[in-house]
């Protein structure tokens, strides 16, 4: 329960993409729900709109005196450690706000490899069983494709995984995402698994899908690429990997080529969220 006086900046890293915008402010709403009586503002770091500036100024006009920031980030890198604090702190002692404490990265929280799992048995077996009515495949924006998407009605007895990060120049969030890798893929069925960096990790996004390509050779009867991005939301990152993918399409047409969902505004996710803020000091 948090006193009447203290709110809840959720911090979100921002996009171009109204998609991508309406899926954090569709988080908070979950968030919302699972904590009716907390008052809880949505932000954006860069590129979108309401600013963390705008975002503080409307806590100070309902009263709020002392704030707990929540960063939607996935691991803890220089967002989390100085860009998100500085800023935060440099507009709350405008507005006289406390800073009460800034809650973790999501990390390899369980339910966070849980929903990662699911994303995965999203176009390996629900949507091969089931058709793809909400564009499990990734090939596009998420829409209806159904019974036109390529991967129904199809069963995959050798899957390569490729994992997408967005890379970091921190070294530790780098190996966190490769151990979030291992921990994700203990138990999918899968003949290969690595991961790669859209920037600062090696390999290269492009060098990824190159090794997925030669572990998906006939000769290891690899029958599909799974590439999974573990991101959170869409944006233009989501666009790159589906121009990829669809390069792949091209140049390697002996195996699919299928993109999963990104994490989304899932309100598993805000359940994290919020305990991250009830556990918060």
């Amino acid at each position: 329960m948090l006193p009447n006086d203290v709110g809840v900046l959720v911090v979100g890293h921002g996009t171009r993409k109204p998609h991508g915008q309406a899926q954090l402010i569709q988080l908070v709403e979950h968030m919302r729900e699972i904590e009716p009586n907390w008052t809880i503002e949505p932000s954006f770091l860069e590129l979108a709109e309401p600013t963390i500036a705008q975002s503080v100024a409307a806590l100070h006009d309902r009263q709020i005196k002392r704030i707990v920031v929540v960063p939607i980030l996935l691991f803890t890198a220089a967002h989390a450690k100085s860009d998100i604090p500085d800023e935060v702190q440099a507009c709350a002692r405008e507005h006289g706000i406390e800073i009460v404490a800034q809650t973790p990265s999501l990390g390899t929280t369980p339910e966070v490899i849980k929903l990662s799992t699911y994303r995965f048995e999203e176009i390996t077996s629900i949507a091969t069983e089931a058709g793809c009515p909400v564009g499990h495949c990734g090939r596009g924006e998420p829409k209806p494709c159904a019974q036109s998407c390529p991967i129904v009605g199809k069963s995959y007895k050798r899957i390569a995984l490729a994992m997408v990060g967005r890379g970091t120049s921190d070294p530790e969030a780098l190996l966190h995402m490769r151990r979030f890798t291992e921990l994700a893929s203990a138990e999918r069925r899968v003949s290969w698994v690595s991961t790669g960096f859209f920037a600062g990790g090696e390999p290269s996004v492009d060098m990824l899908l190159e090794q997925a390509a030669m572990a998906s050779s006939p000769d290891q009867a690899c029958d599909a690429v799974v590439v999974q991005p573990h991101l959170l939301f869409e944006g233009e990152l989501m666009d790159q990997l589906r121009s990829k993918i669809q390069r792949c399409q091209v140049e390697y047409p002996d195996r699919d080529w299928i993109l999963a969902r990104c994490l989304g505004a899932d309100r598993a996710l805000a359940q994290v969220f919020v305990d991250f803020v009830r556990n918060s000091k």
